[in-house]
């Protein structure tokens, strides 16, 4: 899957305009952790944004580059100050897996 394909995807099952450099983090840590242990199930549309754990929506990553998209998903401008709140509330209480 393409970086435009998971943001056309999202827009339409989620309604979400996520940022395409976080969309296209999200995919390469998936690819680049795939093989390692120890993985963390990231939601790419947090839940608090409408995100399901359907399988597209879904990767497995290692604890520092969850973090990782963490941080890069508070920067989205479109991001209500309750999302923000929720998803500030997950990174901080994030733990290494």
């Amino acid at each position: 899957m393409t970086v435009d394909d998971l943001h056309a995807l999202l827009k339409q099952n989620y309604n979400v305009d996520l940022p395409k450099n976080y969309l296209h983090f999200a995919l390469t840590f998936n690819e680049l952790d795939r093989n390692l242990k120890g993985l963390q199930t990231h939601h790419i549309c947090p839940r608090c944004c409408g995100g399901t754990d359907l399988k597209e929506n879904l990767v497995r990553i290692t604890f520092h580059h969850h973090r990782k998209l963490h941080q890069l998903i508070l920067q989205t401008k479109e991001l209500t100050d309750e999302q923000k709140q929720k998803l500030t509330f997950a990174y901080q209480k994030m733990k290494k897996g």
